[in-house]
């Protein structure tokens, strides 16, 4: 039997604010035309179809033909679909009987009690290799990404992880005493495995305060294979051959600029063991960054003068990331970008300021900056100075103080407010 892995579409995403429903159609032709070639039995979507819990309709109605299109090119297909945190689950859930009509079945939500899930069983779906009838060749376990609130069991001091994974053991429980003990088992999951690499600005946080990381090796010799998705990096997880996130298909920021995208493709052996192959996503859009690195103003706009490229269709043409470094405000640093660049064929994405010593800004850093000690209360806040604050604030952003004309310029406008707030 033969299965797919895939993860992470974010249908509907805009990518800095362009459409990109052109590489998504991209990307689903090349994913249907693979299942025909590799005569693939089960596709596998662990969780984010969607970029939103709300998708545009033009999204929906991209995965819908999707699904039509490979039932109707691989007639004993069958998809399993789960929810990510980006997801509505209920949504997602909500033409699951229609879906079945296609080979599809979709798991968008979890149903929980005091003890732990409502029903393992709700997340059993049995496999078939493509006309075979009788017993499954294998049992796919997809849970789709679980919410704190999905996991409220009777022990307060349960932490996520630890009820993410009686989850897991609750389900293969159900199975085996369902389906007997050597029939091999799949899992599916969207979350944060631990040993796991995340992107530096692109997966959301899944859990507050950031105890997320599921220990899933602990359950590898229960599986066949785990298809994960969430983490965007295409990788196994720790040194578990058989634990894998697939990766998104598409780079979703700059950080992933040197991700090679892939679909993971599956052959479950006699032995149930699982021999794996990875297949390559050309990109349908490239991600540009010129200079590679942050530069002066009057350098970037040399090196972007200098950018020569093929011309292109508008949908088909490069985002550009463009890092600078900057000494002080520049306040027409954009235009001097958008005129060097008029005329290319090249979409300007991002603008990227980076203090002297430092790489390209990133979440990181901002994060960083967020995480510095807060003032007190109201009685700090009146001690403080204005000035000082500008002072402080422009030294973190451009790695040294204002020059005195703009430390003129800010003290003018600081009366300007005091002039009017006290009128």
């Amino acid at each position: 039997m033969r299965f797919l892995h895939t993860s992470d579409w974010h249908l509907g995403q805009d990518f800095h604010k362009f459409d990109r429903a052109h590489e998504h159609r991209q990307f689903l032709a090349w994913l249907n035309d693979t299942l025909v070639d590799t005569r693939t039995d089960v596709l596998l979507i662990a969780g984010d179809v969607f970029d939103v819990a709300n998708p545009p309709a033009s999204a929906q109605r991209m995965f819908f033909e999707f699904i039509v299109e490979a039932r109707r090119r691989c007639p004993r297909l069958q998809t399993i679909v789960i929810a990510g945190n980006h997801d509505s689950g209920a949504r997602l859930e909500a033409p699951a009987e229609l879906m079945k009509s296609f080979g599809t079945t979709v798991v968008g939500r979890v149903t929980s009690e005091s003890s732990g899930l409502a029903s393992g069983e709700d997340f059993i779906v049995p496999l078939y290799t493509a006309g075979a009838t009788g017993k499954p060749r294998a049992l796919c376990l997809g849970l789709p990404f679980f919410k704190n609130a999905d996991l409220q069991w009777s022990e307060d001091s349960c932490a996520y992880t630890e009820a993410v994974l009686r989850a897991y053991r609750q389900a293969i429980t159900e199975a085996r005493q369902r389906y007997g003990t050597e029939i091999p088992l799949i899992g599916m999951g969207h979350l944060h495995a631990r040993g796991g690499t995340s992107s530096l600005d692109s997966e959301r946080r899944l859990v507050i305060g950031g105890e997320e990381a599921v220990p899933l090796q602990e359950l590898a010799q229960e599986f066949s294979y785990i298809a994960l998705g969430h983490l965007h990096l295409a990788q196994k997880v720790g040194e578990c051959e058989n634990i894998r996130y697939s990766g998104s298909p598409l780079p979703m920021s700059f950080s992933e600029l040197n991700y090679p995208h892939q679909v993971v493709l599956g052959e479950l052996k006699d032995d149930n063991s699982v021999a794996v192959e990875v297949l390559r996503i050309k990109r349908p859009v490239e991600l540009l960054r010129v200079p590679a690195k942050p530069l002066p103003v009057e350098e970037v706009v040399a090196a972007l003068a200098q950018l020569e490229l093929p011309m292109l269709l508008v949908p088909e043409q490069p985002y550009l990331e463009v890092p600078v470094l900057l000494t002080g405000p520049v306040p027409d640093l954009r235009h001097r970008i958008e005129t060097v660049l008029k005329g290319k064929p090249v979409r300007l994405a991002k603008i990227s300021p980076a203090r002297p010593g430092t790489s390209v800004e990133s979440r990181g850093e901002r994060q960083e900056d967020a995480d510095r000690p807060t003032l007190a209360g109201l009685d700090s806040l009146r001690k403080l100075d204005p000035l000082a604050v500008f002072r402080d604030l422009h030294a973190r952003k451009y790695g040294q103080s204002p020059d005195d004309e703009l430390g003129r310029l800010f003290e003018e406008i600081m009366r300007d407010v005091s002039v009017e707030v006290e009128s």
